[in-house]
């Protein structure tokens, strides 16, 4: 005859696994969501970076054009002193000199002129640039805000069911004989120390059995120990993963999960 207190303990173990892995899932949510907030913040920060050196870059693109504009008036001013020399001089060789110099500073000018409206188109092509990426980083952080308002929500959300499930949670396991309990919060912290969190978060110390096989491993239970199982009569372990079973009754009206 199947113990009833022993199969009652272990319905409320398995639910106790259960309330478990699901606070394990929103611990790792509560962990997730600080860090996606963190990643579309970081994501705004990049747009402004990049406005910013587009800025610099812009910025530094019109000093140097305004250098070329302060070369070509200097050159003015030298060009007008030369030819006002020109008017004075006594000599062709002066003269020439004179001319030499102005011819000098007239290439100069068209040097600077090509450069000029090279940094002229590079300018409207940058300001063009920095415009469609103001309306990027005002899109993103349009997008940022909403998207971090939903998240700090949802994690606000998740702390409130978390804190209400520690509750109810020690409510729960004064129910579930306190030997069974210990076993069951050792075997678990081994898992926490061993096991990555992705696999730790299908962990679970209590397997089903149904149709003769442990839900947790796949692997068929040796029938002679699917029978004492099923008498609820000790604690019965699958022979190859090593969890504590909770089987099917043999009596099909009895409650299983």
């Amino acid at each position: 005859m199947a113990n009833e207190p022993l199969q009652e303990q272990l319905s409320l173990l398995y639910q106790l696994q259960e309330r478990d892995l699901k606070l394990l899932s929103t611990h790792q949510k509560l962990q997730e969501i600080p860090r996606n907030i963190e990643q579309l913040e970081a994501g705004v920060v990049q747009y402004e970076e990049d406005m910013t050196a587009k800025s610099a870059e812009l910025a530094e693109t019109e000093k140097e054009q305004r250098s070329k504009n302060a070369e070509i008036e200097m050159n003015t001013v030298q060009r007008e002193k030369y030819q006002d020399e020109q008017r004075t001089v006594k000599t062709n060789e002066a003269y020439d000199a004179l001319e030499r110099q102005i011819e000098f500073l007239d290439k100069e000018d068209e040097e600077a002129e090509d450069t000029i409206l090279v940094l002229m188109e590079k300018s409207d092509q940058l300001k063009e640039e920095l415009a469609a990426l103001e309306v990027e980083v005002n899109r993103e952080k349009e997008k940022t805000a909403t998207e971090t308002a939903q998240l700090r929500q949802e994690l606000q959300n998740l702390e409130a069911d978390r804190n209400e499930e520690l509750k109810m949670r020690k409510a729960f396991l004064s129910d579930i004989e306190k030997g069974l309990r210990d076993e069951y919060h050792r075997w678990m912290k081994a898992q926490f120390e061993n096991q990555s969190g992705a696999a730790r978060s299908k962990t679970g110390f209590v397997a089903l059995s149904k149709n003769g096989i442990c839900t947790s491993c796949r692997i068929a239970i040796q029938p002679q120990t699917l029978k004492e199982a099923q008498k609820y009569q000790k604690q019965v372990y699958c022979s190859s993963c090593k969890r504590l079973l909770y089987v099917e009754p043999a009596t099909p009206d009895v409650p299983f999960p």
